[in-house]
């Protein structure tokens, strides 16, 4: 049987692909396989042993009922299993005695090999089980299954039907203690499951197993599980960062994903892309890129250039408020969607939060809400030009300009808070996709905009005889360094409202007591003030009488005494 094997083999998806090799191998070194047990469970071996050295294997049901001589009436009815099987004696035809079955049972893996079989009415119900054979996919662990039930997959398939019996085999390797050793209660390494989701929680363990390549060990501990939750924790941090200042009242009502801003319509196009990739990744069974793919986005996508770039216009006063709720409501419930199969708890708490009572109408059903995300259909793409690559490829080369100034910063040592006066990029010459991204956010004052407010700097310039890709200009006149004052002071005093619990909404009384110089910057620039902290009044050079803690802050090496209190 090693060709027909082999063939069937062949045709079989291997995940991963070396599993069809190593099975290949075992069909062409393997050798005679023990294939009885002593114990009581399992497939009863149907053959009868006499004392004077005669025996016999019964083919069918329908042949033991002929050849009994005792017991049948006790075993018909029931499966072949002992007790009942064992009642039934069949005559020698040697000497005539009565012949008990022989005790043994058959390996577990002879069970195991008909699984596509005996699980889909192959007997009572052939038109089934044609419907589902071969079976899409099985799972299994594949250090010791490629001569175990993998091997008796094929070999009870081959027999049969001489078909594969399965379209993909994923394997995967073991799971190991921290170290990398196999875990045993001898070695006091092992960690049982119910305390492992009792101390990590049951959805980052899913998605710590998904994201592992299945190919290796996977080192199992609490460390590991801790860096996991600490990348769940910034998708967390992004939804409680919504559901704090946006309320039900303001959910969108009518959902049609039109952005205008910039930053909503690469969001858009970002997840339109994300699901895209995902799908693929499942379809073709690759858990751990879709979901490395979906932990991608929410952190450097979402988290830190999204929602980072977006925060003021949650705001009640601003203008864009309307669309980049609706924009954000649309990707979280899109990512709830995706991320239901692998955290099926987590995505099921978000989407309760955000699904409104009242149906939201959509004709195109991009937004559903049934009574739960697993009952959601799978998120589609847009499919009214909303994907636009040219975007996503010049928000690409704008971040690297970002990632590559505020570099510059660090090394010289000078705080983002700090405008700077420009920022000068040098021309791509060389390079013909990044300079056409690079000669596209030329053209956009929008992506212009983004990099000043995130580099701090007033103007951009393109220069070819800069020698670096980017040259900050390090010159900080006394009107730039009292701005960076003024925004110190504004990082304080919100760092000041959250260390006391305010919400986003909550209006304060500030007290300001500082040198004279600096008291006359902040009162030059009380307006600001008022605006960036939501502050009803601020009382500028006195401390103020009220019983409330102050803060004593370094503001450009002046000690400035702060005080907050809701109004």
């Amino acid at each position: 049987m090693r060709k027909p094997l082999e063939e069937i083999v062949k045709k079989i998806k291997w995940i991963p692909s070396f599993g069809k090799e190593r099975e290949l191998d075992w069909l062409k070194n393997m050798h005679d396989w023990l294939i009885s047990k002593k114990r009581y469970w399992g497939l009863a071996l149907p053959i009868y042993e006499c004392e004077c050295g005669e025996f016999e294997v019964i083919g069918s049901k329908e042949e033991l009922k002929k050849r009994a001589k005792e017991g049948w009436d006790e075993f018909n009815g029931n499966s072949p299993h002992r007790p009942w099987v064992d009642a039934v004696k069949i005559k020698c035809k040697n000497c005539k005695k009565l012949v008990s079955r022989i005790k043994d049972v058959g390996s577990p893996w002879l069970d195991a090999g008909i699984v596509p079989f005996s699980t889909m009415k192959y007997f009572s119900n052939k038109a089934y089980w044609k419907k589902w054979f071969p079976i899409q996919v099985i799972a299994e662990s594949f250090p010791g299954q490629f001569k175990n039930w993998f091997y008796s997959l094929l070999v009870m398939s081959a027999v049969l039907e001489d078909a594969e019996p399965v379209k993909t085999i994923f394997g995967y390797a073991s799971v190991l203690d921290e170290k990398g050793e196999e875990m045993h209660k001898s070695k006091s390494n092992a960690v049982a499951f119910d305390e492992a989701v009792e101390r990590i929680g049951a959805d980052p363990m899913r998605w710590l197993y998904a994201r592992h390549n299945p190919a290796e060990n996977l080192n199992f501990g609490y460390a590991a599980a801790e860096e996991i939750k600490r990348k769940l924790l910034t998708l967390y941090n992004v939804y409680a960062f919504f559901s704090t200042y946006v309320k039900e009242k303001d959910f969108p009502k009518d959902l049609e994903i039109r952005p205008a801003n910039i930053l909503d319509r690469w969001i858009v196009s970002k997840v339109d892309h994300l699901i895209g990739t995902v799908e693929f990744a499942l379809e073709k069974y690759d858990i751990a890129k879709a979901v490395q793919n979906m932990e991608d986005f929410f952190i450097n996508d979402l988290s830190l250039w999204y929602v980072r770039r977006s925060r003021k216009r949650f705001h009640e006063e601003n203008p864009e408020r309307k669309e980049v709720i609706a924009t954000m409501y649309y990707v979280l419930l899109s990512i709830a969607k995706l991320i239901a199969p692998v955290m099926p708890f987590f995505a099921e708490a978000m989407y309760q939060s955000l699904r409104s009572n009242s149906k939201i109408k959509n004709q195109n059903a991009k937004l559903q809400t049934p009574e739960s995300v697993h009952l959601c259909d799978w998120p589609e793409k847009e499919d009214q030009g909303q994907t636009d690559l040219d975007l996503e490829q010049k928000m690409d080369e704008v971040r690297n300009v970002v990632t590559l100034a505020l570099a510059e910063r660090s090394l010289n040592g000078i705080k983002v808070r700090q405008p700077l006066a420009s920022l000068k990029i040098k021309n791509q010459k060389s390079n013909l996709p990044a300079r056409r991204a690079q000669a596209g956010i030329k053209d956009v004052p929008e992506l212009l905009d983004l990099i000043k407010d995130e580099v701090n700097v007033k103007e951009i310039i393109f220069d070819d005889k800069i020698k670096s890709e980017i040259e900050l200009d390090r010159h900080i006149t006394p009107q730039l360094k009292e701005e960076g004052a003024v925004r110190d002071v504004i990082r304080q005093l919100q760092d000041l409202r959250k260390e006391q619990g305010l919400k986003p909404e909550d209006k304060i009384f500030v007290w300001l007591s500082g040198p004279n110089a600096l008291n006359a910057v902040l009162e030059k620039n009380k307006a600001l003030l008022l605006k960036e902290v939501r502050a009803k009044k601020i009382v500028i050079g006195s401390a103020g009488k009220e019983n409330v803690p102050e803060k004593g802050v370094n503001i450009e090496n002046d000690l400035l005494l702060i005080k907050i209190k809701k109004t």
